[in-house]
């Protein structure tokens, strides 16, 4: 019976610390626009991605906050890694960030963005990290 007790009393933390996971995973949704792109070769492009957080539930403005990102052989990237001075608050309390792009050579292509920031709420503020992608057509 002790060796259940103390199985339970050691299995609790992680099970809370799962919860805090899942709660911080549904306390926000990340938002490309558009969802696909088209441009001509040589044309400078733009893509936004934002992190819409839930209405109790915020991007912190302190910590560390970064897009890395990275695409195929019809882009080039002015810029692989994005900043909290390159971030744009929004008024729900997220964070929007605009990707630019050149059309590099003809051809589909796929531009991929790598959010890392910290979502918080009464209970939580939690570093998250996910990736976007962004179809996109050189022509």
């Amino acid at each position: 019976m002790t060796s259940l007790v103390a199985a339970c009393l050691i299995a609790a933390p992680a099970i809370a610390e799962t919860d805090a996971h899942a709660d911080a995973a549904k306390a926000y949704k990340i938002e490309t626009s558009p969802s696909s792109l088209k441009i001509k070769k040589g044309e400078k492009g733009q893509a936004k991605v934002t992190v819409v957080p839930r209405s109790d539930a915020h991007v912190s403005p302190e910590a560390p906050l970064s897009v890395t990102v990275s695409a195929g052989p019809a882009l080039e990237l002015p810029k692989q890694k994005l900043g909290r001075p390159d971030a744009k608050a929004t008024e729900g309390k997220g964070v929007e960030f605009e990707v630019p792009f050149v059309g590099k050579q003809p051809g589909k292509d796929e531009l991929k963005a790598q959010i890392t920031f910290f979502i918080c709420t009464e209970k939580l503020c939690e570093r998250q990290k996910r990736e976007v992608a962004l179809a996109v057509v050189v022509e």
